[in-house]
């Protein structure tokens, strides 16, 4: 059964202001129909939405820039499929600028001239959706519209966003450390519950910062349902009392937050904030998971924000639900926009990249260059499970990849060579920074020492033994 969503979106420059121009969506599944009109705004937050029967949700932002006044500037449309008692999949994620494209008035004819046509098919139900893209003057209805089919090209145009310029400088100086993963069930578990410290070989070096981050790469809580996917994490409560011993803010933008379902999350939220550990990355709502952690040293406010593009996105939050924040483009820079109001200091901790892959790709370039346009001063990653290339955009550092902090089951010894990240920001950026290498021992645990690594046939065993574990 063919699906068909169509989208209207394009502009054109009027001499004299013109009316709002908004986006016109029209979904359709079998006899099933719906329209969604989306008026321009500022909050990439708040899309609006329309079912389509049981198994489709359409979910449209037509941003307004701040130059535009009250037109479109670009627009972003996903397509989400419904079936099933999970959260909502997403299937496609589609985002273009509006300029540069004809406004379609109430007597022309329909054509999707900002996308073209485009498709996202779903395994799950066996079907295909072809949906088109074009911008409407307000309260228009273009001839056709409702009855175009899904034939055509398939373009796509590519997003820019305006730079931001920092200003402002400052004498008063924060030293920061970075963790990379930071994994607390499994082997550095055990240990944990056997009374040891998984951090104790390298935190008395660590003393010297004022700020000490990590990407907190597993659930802690009780309870909850386990996750169909190879590798879950659930560390037990006690683990709390040791990071926070170590630890001053935690991410929690990553693939494993959500393991065991969204209850137990909600739990660790609450742990953390019963700890008193700031936590940034994740949330209560879609909102919530968006807000940076703001800390101050020194009489320095370093706002920090997290986002995550590795699947699954179900752990994604929602209006009302928790979850963590996704690097969806728009989000992100206006994250950034707003903590540049509220700190001095902006730095996102990112969770991307091909896992075992020392050079970073693509992707990661673009989302650095955004990022560092939109008014961060540093980017920071994860995920990789090793350590990645470095680059300087803008003189702005970006360290793509941190590898492993505190992590067990991996015998390669790239899996077990990570990096502490010592930067020093002041109101007007980062003054300086650099890598210190860390080595893993077969329980996971970081020191400054090379370390031997642990049999093959024990970390499998370790390994799918936490797998299994309950």
């Amino acid at each position: 059964m063919l699906c068909a969503l169509l989208c209207f979106a394009s502009t054109r420059v009027f001499a004299q202001p013109a009316e709002p121009t908004e986006l016109l969506c029209s979904m359709r599944t079998g006899e099933s129909t719906a329209t969604l009109r989306v008026s321009p705004g500022a909050d990439p937050l708040a899309p609006a939405s329309v079912r389509v029967g049981d198994s489709y949700e359409l979910r449209a932002v037509a941003l307004a820039g701040a130059a535009r006044g009250e037109r479109v500037s670009h627009i972003v449309v996903t397509v989400l499929d419904l079936e099933g008692t999970g959260r909502p999949v997403v299937l496609s994620q589609s985002r273009w600028p509006a300029a540069g494209h004809d406004v379609l008035g109430q007597d022309a004819a329909w054509q999707p001239t900002l996308s073209g046509w485009q498709r996202a098919y779903s395994p799950k139900l066996g079907r295909e959706l072809a949906w088109g893209c074009a911008l409407v003057q307000n309260g228009a209805t273009p001839e056709g519209w409702d009855r175009a089919d899904a034939t055509g090209d398939n373009a796509v145009m590519a997003q820019r966003h305006p730079a931001f310029v920092k200003v402002g400088a400052g004498a008063a100086t924060v030293r920061l450390a970075w963790m990379g993963d930071v994994m607390l069930a499994d082997g550095p578990g055990r240990l944990i519950a056997r009374g040891q410290d998984p951090f104790a070989a390298v935190m008395n070096a660590m003393k010297g910062a004022d700020l000490r981050i990590a990407n907190l790469e597993c659930v802690i809580a009780t309870g909850g349902t386990r996750a169909i996917k190879p590798w879950t994490f659930r560390a037990r409560p006690q683990a709390l009392d040791v990071l926070r011993r170590h630890v001053d803010a935690v991410s929690l933008a990553n693939n494993h937050s959500g393991d065991f379902g969204p209850q137990a999350f909600a739990q660790m939220l609450g742990r953390l904030q019963q700890a008193g550990l700031p936590y940034f990355g994740g949330g209560t709502d879609l909102r919530s998971a968006h807000q940076p952690a703001i800390i101050e040293r020194n009489g320095l406010r370093i706002a920090l924000l997290g986002y995550n593009e590795m699947f699954p996105r179900r752990f994604e939050a929602g209006p009302d639900s928790p979850g963590i924040a996704w690097a969806d483009e728009e989000q992100i820079v206006a994250d950034i926009r707003a903590a540049r109001a509220q700190a001095d200091v902006v730095i996102p901790y990112m969770h991307w990249g091909q896992e075992h892959s020392e050079t970073s790709h693509a992707r990661q370039h673009a989302l650095a260059r955004l990022m560092i346009r939109a008014g961060a001063d540093a980017v920071v990653g994860t995920h990789p499970h090793v350590r990645q290339d470095t680059e300087v955009i803008d003189g702005k550092p970006v360290i793509y990849s941190l590898g492993n902090f505190v992590f067990d089951g991996f015998s390669d010894a790239d899996n077990n060579t990570g990096s502490i990240l010592w930067m020093t920001v002041t109101a007007a950026g980062v003054k300086d920074w650099h890598l210190q290498e860390v080595h893993l021992d077969p329980s996971g645990s970081p020191h400054f020492q090379r370390v031997a690594a642990a049999p093959a046939a024990d970390l499998a065993s370790a390994r799918w033994g936490g797998l299994m574990k309950p």
